[in-house]
């Protein structure tokens, strides 16, 4: 096995093998780590690439397994999209475009059902001051009840994310 690579993407280390890097030799990658390309250092001596270092995780694994493995709440499919694109992994675009086809027909399935009732609540209570000297104070509060229906997961996850502590 050869010795690990570091690599410095916007800021971000990532540590890896050359084989990974070179596993899609058409890739810029695979380009840049065959001696096809040059490549830029830090002043830490670790490859630097002036990308987006978040999303890079996923090309890297992607490169390691040769399969997207996203979290169910990713939010970056546009910038990964980019990314794979600017690195051109070939296969991972193609994943990225079938990942894209499966969750556009996940959003025209959803179903969304809000309805809110609202109505005034009156709390009356009575204080004993001294013997036989009461208070009675009131309080009124606006009640809201919601109830949605939502065929879609990370809708619900979503919502229960903001609603919820």
């Amino acid at each position: 096995m050869s010795d690990p690579i570091t690599l410095n993407v916007g800021g971000k280390l990532y540590t890896t093998s050359l084989a990974t890097l070179t596993s899609f030799p058409d890739s810029m990658l695979g380009a840049m780590f065959s001696g096809k390309m040059p490549t830029k250092r830090d002043s830490q001596g670790n490859c630097f690439i002036d990308r987006d270092g978040k999303v890079f995780r996923y090309i890297l694994n992607f490169l390691r397994t040769s399969h997207l493995d996203l979290p169910e709440d990713f939010q970056e499919m546009g910038l990964l999209r980019r990314e794979a694109d600017f690195y051109q992994v070939q296969p991972l675009i193609e994943a990225l475009q079938e990942k894209e086809v499966e969750l556009s027909k996940a959003e025209k399935n959803a179903m969304l059902n809000i309805t809110l009732n609202q109505r005034v609540q009156t709390v009356h209570f009575t204080v004993r001051e001294a013997p036989q000297i009461y208070s009675l104070s009131s309080s009124s509060m606006e009640v809201f009840n919601a109830n949605i229906f939502s065929t879609s997961c990370l809708f619900l996850k979503l919502l229960g994310s903001k609603l919820f502590y």
